[in-house]
């Protein structure tokens, strides 16, 4: 059960290039977007709504907001938990670290997975 270099090589360079993309992404919003506040602003939102919950955000017009708002404060505090003090330092280790090595090992299961089957089933052709 192998998988040749070229399409490894192609698989890590499309997860590489997959990964990338959350990175580009928030480096454009980062550049063109207007620079950050801690006032509350009534016409948009601000880090004010990141600390005190967002006051433009109504079940009728955000109801994803509601629904996952546990989540996003769960998420914090372990990443805040778990970091003893250093926010950052586990928030770039389990969303730059760890969750693109989960990504390439699921790769990896699913592509071997893959050459099994078709192992198995060229093998009950023959």
């Amino acid at each position: 059960m192998k998988l040749d270099l070229r399409t490894l090589l192609g698989v890590l360079c499309l997860v590489g290039l997959l990964s990338a993309l959350p990175l580009a992404f928030g480096y454009y919003v980062n550049e063109t977007g207007p620079p950050p506040t801690y006032k509350l602003l009534a016409d948009r939102c601000s880090r004010y709504c990141e600390k005190h919950g967002c006051p433009h955000a109504t079940p009728a017009n955000s109801p994803a907001f509601f629904r996952l708002r546990p989540l996003y404060v769960g998420t914090i505090k372990a990443l805040a938990a778990g970091g003893l003090g250093l926010y950052a330092a586990a928030n770039i280790a389990f969303y730059v670290v760890l969750i693109p090595l989960l990504l390439i090992w699921l790769t990896y299961g699913a592509l071997r997975n893959s050459v099994l089957i078709r192992r198995i089933k060229s093998e009950l052709h023959e």
